[in-house]
């Protein structure tokens, strides 16, 4: 998959670095019914676009311009709505499968964190309780 990437090499990133490590915005000029605009987009947004291009043989700009005659909001956020709905109608259940989803990941993951937060719980009112006794051993 690295050769799409390469697909768009003139391009700015948008420093938006906030606390929580999410990755900057890239910003790529596009042609909309003949027109330039610019879209912010994460990487992995434009990833998907450029995966979407090569799958159905045309441009990002015809992508781009087919969005914007259906869109319903801003065109970076209908551009999401457009990839998430097609990458969910092309995925089908043996391809679900052969990623090895379905298996429960999720509902895996609650359940480890349930039993960590279990697990804390039980060692801090065990520790609180050796606490009680201390002080109540200190008042005699």
């Amino acid at each position: 998959m690295a050769p799409v990437a390469s697909r768009f090499r003139n391009c700015r990133t948008v420093p938006n670095k906030d606390p929580g490590g999410h990755c900057a915005l890239v910003l790529r000029n596009i042609k909309v019914r003949g027109r330039r605009t610019s879209i912010r987009l994460e990487p992995e947004i434009w990833e998907a676009l450029a995966e979407i291009c090569r799958r159905e043989y045309c441009t990002r700009h015809e992508v781009c311009g087919y969005v914007a005659s259906l869109k319903r909001g801003s065109l970076t956020s209908s551009l999401r709505v457009f990839m998430l709905d097609y990458f969910r109608a092309s995925a089908t259940e043996s391809g679900h499968k052969r990623a090895a989803h379905g298996k429960g990941m999720f509902i895996l993951k609650r359940q480890e964190r349930r039993h960590r937060r279990e697990a804390n719980r039980r060692a801090s009112d065990g520790l609180k309780r050796g606490a009680q006794v201390v002080r109540r051993s200190d008042h005699r």
